[in-house]
């Protein structure tokens, strides 16, 4: 069931997905609300199911995590004994993402480790877990990643907001502390400095040090909010992106391309049958037909298919 929610309500969502850690006060000032309106909204936001995560955007290259996807289509699994699955598949440390979804494919796990042989464990033991009842898989290695404010909230075209998840860069040494506020924030990003120096037997002081520490880093890139997509009347449509005729100034114009369109809430590069994996949140199946047809009018020397995955249900999603 849909929830009705008005100008303001959009506003306080976008500030939140912009920074999930922003004060009440500042989103106030934003909005025209009190600090107190701003609190309320936000509780009702939680009870109601429409803000269902606060999450932490965590830079996977400076970690050194190897990241990618398993897409599965089943044969003779009821919704029972499928339910049982991804109860097992979300207590998976290394699981980060699963996604029940219409298309082609019936399920997408998402996965994150240290290295290729434990990337191969892994893949093995969650196949193992369904055994005969797939019927095709297929899988993707990440390679970029990015993730972009949801201007679309405001009717807002997009300015330079992305989010790099996963770029080549320097891998940075953490300790046990820092990978534990790290662990933490993935829970909760919003939750406060005095409750995270109480959770981990530190001082308030050394806490937030350390978070300005990793910002500074680039190990943290941001906080966003995770949104129950039916209370809001969200669609969400996942597009894997097969190029043809490989034309290095056209990909990079199909790539800007994403970063500014304002539907898009991130775009991934891979390595597997596809290219690209750019995500779409819109209102309605109308809405997305005309964003798709006109991707592809816009690259249809570059694009030679795009298969399209309705995520009908997120039953775990965490960016570390």
């Amino acid at each position: 069931m849909e929830t009705k929610f008005d100008l303001k309500d959009r506003k306080i969502l976008y500030e939140l997905d912009k920074d999930a850690r922003m004060p009440s006060s500042s989103i106030a000032k934003k909005v025209g609300l009190t600090p107190e309106g701003v609190n309320y909204r936000i509780k009702r936001f939680e009870k109601e199911g429409i803000i269902t995560n606060y999450q932490l955007i965590v830079n996977l290259a400076k970690l050194g995590i190897f990241h990618f996807k398993i897409f599965l289509s089943f044969q003779h699994l009821n919704s029972e004994k499928l339910n049982e699955m991804i109860t097992r598949l979300k207590k998976m440390e290394e699981v980060k993402w699963i996604v029940s979804s219409r298309g082609g494919w019936d399920l997408i796990i998402t996965v994150e480790t240290d290295s290729v042989e434990s990337a191969d464990e892994i893949k093995l033991k969650i196949l193992g877990f369904f055994g005969n009842h797939i019927i095709k898989k297929s899988f993707s290695i990440l390679v970029e990643a990015e993730t972009y404010n949801r201007n679309f909230l405001i009717d807002g075209k997009n300015a330079i907001n992305s989010r790099a998840v996963m770029k080549k860069d320097s891998i940075v040494e953490l300790d046990e502390l820092d990978m534990q506020i790290l662990k933490n924030l993935t829970k909760n990003s919003r939750k406060s400095i005095v409750d995270l120096a109480e959770e981990l037997k530190s001082t308030p002081r050394v806490i937030n040090y350390r978070i300005k520490s990793l910002e500074k880093q680039n190990v943290i890139l941001g906080y966003k909010i995770a949104l129950g997509y039916e209370k809001l009347g969200i669609k969400f449509y996942k597009c894997l992106v097969y190029l043809g005729n490989i034309n290095e100034k056209r990909i990079s114009e199909l790539v800007d391309y994403f970063v500014m369109h304002e539907n898009i809430i991130h775009n991934v590069k891979v390595i597997g049958d596809w290219d690209y994996e750019p995500e779409f949140e819109v209102f309605s199946e109308e809405e997305f037909d005309k964003y798709l047809t006109d991707m592809k009018d816009k690259f249809s020397d570059l694009i030679s298919k795009v298969d399209i995955i309705t995520i009908s249900k997120e039953h775990k999603f965490v960016y570390f």
